[in-house]
């Protein structure tokens, strides 16, 4: 089973969100009054970076007695998402709701190796790995609950469909975005305004750092006093930024 297609972004929105940390957006949503958009989700190896359009799966647990019949081809319970692999488009995250499983995993060296094959720009998982000596050279970025040695015991039911991942939902096309602080989801209904809030935010930390670098104290720059915000955009548009 799955959902229908969803839209992917252009690349100049993930050239511009890939410029943010998962905390400026965090911050950016707070102001905005949403704040149920970050996963608790490290990466496998620290310093792995991800952007881009969720492709969803939905598991369920396992049981017992259709195990045997869990990797027949056509099966309604399968072992491996296949589908959803092969439904992978260049650039997609792949996300798994992995019902925070932290004594098995799904993803391992195999199914890591096609999903990278098929241009996936990461993989967030709210379960274990498995096979984590040989993922770092898949060269993919992966965000889960860590390793482990048991393989997945969940039925991969459906893709392309809302879940819930690290207690926060994510729907097919929403950007997903991940650093060494976690993961945080942007809905894809809000990702023009956040976009230039991305703009915005991140001129705002190169003029204080500049402010900062030239000796300047943090009273009335960090938090911004309104002599001060003045200034600033006065700077941002001599950089050819549009005033917000």
């Amino acid at each position: 089973m799955h959902g229908p297609e969803f839209p992917r972004p252009s690349e100049a929105i993930i050239k511009t969100l890939s410029r943010a940390s998962s905390a400026t957006i965090t911050t950016i949503f707070r102001r905005r009054g949403v704040k149920n958009i970050w996963m608790p989700l490290k990466p496998l190896v620290r310093g792995m970076r991800t952007v881009g359009p969720a492709l969803t799966i939905r598991s369920v647990p396992g049981r017992d007695d259709l195990q045997p019949v869990a990797y027949v081809p056509g099966t309604l319970f399968p072992g491996h998402p296949d589908e959803a692999i092969e439904a992978i488009k260049p650039g997609d995250v792949v996300v798994l709701d992995g019902r925070g499983a932290t004594n098995e995993g799904l993803f391992g060296d195999l199914l890591t190796l096609r999903i990278k094959m098929k241009g996936a720009a990461g993989i967030i998982s709210d379960m274990c790995v498995r096979d984590s000596p040989h993922m770092p050279e898949k060269n993919i970025p992966i965000f889960c609950r860590g390793s482990a040695s048991p393989g997945g015991t969940v039925f991969n039911v459906d893709y392309n469909v809302p879940i819930g991942c690290a207690g926060a939902l994510v729907c097919p096309g929403d950007i997903m975005l991940g650093d060494d602080d976690g993961v945080v989801v942007i809905p894809i209904a809000m990702v023009a305004d956040v976009v230039e809030d991305v703009l915005l935010h991140e001129d705002r930390e190169d003029y204080i750092r500049l402010m900062l670098s030239r000796g300047a104290s943090l009273d009335g720059l960090y938090p911004m006093a309104a002599e001060t915000e003045k200034s600033f955009h006065e700077w941002r548009k001599g950089r050819g930024r549009r005033d917000a």
